[in-house]
This record gives C-alpha cells, structure tokens and sequence, in this order.
C-alpha cells in the first residue's frame, strides 16, 4: 500500500492514523500489507518498487496520484486498487469506489479485479480526461494562489474560474478523429476516457472506461454568459445533450493547432505537448480492483451516429 501524504485527505487530517486504519482492514481479511506514506514527489519511485513486489497495490491519493499509478501499472499483471483520498476523485467514482476510506477499502478487499481502457495522449497515460484552453489556464491561476485545506482548493478554483472565464481564449483547430476530419473554434476542449455519464450525479465522470472510446467535448462560443450555461447544463450531468458542446468520439484522435506547444491539463497535472497532439485509446490495458457488483449498462441506440449528430458548429 502506497500512500500520498500530500494529497487532500492526509493533508488535511493525522495521515498515519489514517494508514493504521487501512492496515487494521486489510489484516482482517487475512491479508499481508506492507505500507509506505511518502510525499508527493516519491510517489513514482514508491508504486515503481510496490509494482515489482506484489501482486496487489493499493494506491491512496487523489487524480494525480492515481494518473501517475496507471502510467506505471498499464501493460503489467500487478492489480491496482484506488484508495479515494484526493479532492474531486474523478477515477474513483468512475470505478464505482466509496468516496468513504473505511467503506473503499472494504470494497477494494472483496470486489473483483476487472481490465479496464486508459488514454494516451503524445505518450502521457490519463486515466481521467485531457483539457486545452480555459482549463489549464483556470489550474495554473488556482495553483498561484495559497490554499491550506480541500475547501479552501475549491474556493480558490471556484474564484480563479470566475475570473478567467470572462478572458476566455479561442483556439482554431484541426481535428481528425479516426477517419473523418473536422474545424472547430472553440475556447475550451476535454478529451476524455470514455464518454461521461449523463444524468445527475455531480462531477463528471465515465460509468465505467471499457467501452473502447475517446470522447470530445468542446466548447462552442466564448462569450462568457453562454460559457456560464454551459458549465450549469454540465453540472446538471448534460454531456452529449449539452446544447453549448460539441460532442464527437473515437479511438485515436489528432488535434492540429496554430501554436507549436498547447499548455494542457492532464487528470489535473499541468504540461505542455508538441502539436499535433495525437490521442488513443488503450483497451483494457489497466488491471484494477472495483466492486463484484458493477454492471455496465449497454448505451441506448441512436438514430443517428452521435459525432455527426452532436457536432453542431464545426467547420465555422
């Protein structure tokens, strides 16, 4: 058991009680565990070595961590096992893990092991989603800012997302998603792993990332009142159905810009890629441990194919 000391949970709370909570669980199911609390900048060297040594790694931290455990696992046999201890903990609501620590780590003893999709953009692994434009800027202006606790991270993002949003930049950009090729000018664009979830349910987040495909949402205006209805149509769960998205999906995608490198959010890390950014798809390339009882629900038929059907303004 690998555990981020930096991440919100610990941060904000006696980590090493924490982690003798963990281990009391563990050691309840009969099983062995050996545990590491490092900080944030030992957490690669720390899941490098639990990846050599056990069949089974649990990881506690939030996006980043997780992000960081699935560059290493992907393609390897060791399963991994997420505990939610960050502060949006996308990927494990994805995976259907209790945001609880008591209750996930229950659930990740007695659920299944299952192969799940990861992305890979210019070869970073995401687990989660990839965002250019008013996102990256909005993570760069919120780390600027001090913050000593989870609330606090929320307000300074809340605050920096207030100001930003009314400079929101406009990308001209090429797309080819699979075979077809399209135009699009947009202030704001999410890859993401596996389309999210429709409904309400809060944070967005894919049902369950095996179903084989990138998914594109993009922003189609940057006036700040129609960016402003468009985040409250996202908060209410609409993805595919956003009036203010567009919306396509693939298995490998190629983004073409005017700039030479894009500044982007990966699963919330901050870098800057070479254009063309190119994008795939890695089917079942993440073994990870989620509850017995998952069931993914097929997707209901359409009449039309959503990347046409949903692709409102390209070419504009």
């Amino acid at each position: 058991m690998v555990l981020n000391q930096d991440s919100g949970t610990l941060r904000d709370g006696d980590a090493k009680a924490m982690a003798r909570t963990i281990v009391d669980i563990v050691k309840s199911h009969g099983h062995k565990v050996d545990v590491r609390l490092v900080r944030g900048v030992e957490i690669k060297e720390a899941l490098t070595h639990a990846r050599e040594s056990s069949d089974t790694v649990l990881a506690g931290g939030g996006d980043g961590t997780v992000s960081t455990a699935a560059a290493l696992f992907a393609g390897h046999k060791t399963v991994l096992g997420i505990l939610p201890l960050g502060t949006m903990n996308l990927f494990a609501r994805a995976l259907g893990i209790p945001l609880n620590l008591e209750e996930a780590t229950e659930m990740l003893l007695t659920g299944e092991k299952r192969p799940i999709d990861i992305g890979e953009v210019n070869g970073e692994i995401f687990v989660h989603h990839v965002t250019l434009g008013l996102h990256p800027r909005i993570v760069a202006g919120r780390e600027r800012q001090r913050y000593h606790s989870r609330l606090g991270k929320k307000l300074a993002w809340l605050k920096t997302w207030w100001k930003l949003l009314r400079q929101a930049p406009r990308m001209r950009l090429r797309l080819t998603v699979d075979s077809d090729q399209v135009k699009l000018k947009t202030t704001s664009l999410i890859i993401a792993n596996n389309p999210f979830v429709e409904g309400l349910g809060g944070l967005p987040h894919s049902e369950m990332p095996e179903r084989g495909k990138l998914a594109i949402y993009a922003a189609q205006t940057r006036d700040w009142k129609e960016l402003l209805a468009m985040s409250a149509q996202a908060s209410l769960g609409k993805w595919e159905s956003n009036s203010r998205l567009d919306f396509l999906e693939g298995r490998e995608i190629a983004i073409h810009a005017e700039r030479k490198r894009l500044r982007v959010s990966i699963d919330g890390e901050l870098a800057y890629l070479q254009t063309p950014l190119r994008a795939k798809i890695r089917p079942s390339s993440l073994w990870v441990l989620c509850p017995g009882s998952v069931q993914v629900k097929p997707k209901k038929a359409s009449v039309a194919p959503p990347k046409k059907r949903r692709l409102r303004h390209a070419g504009r």
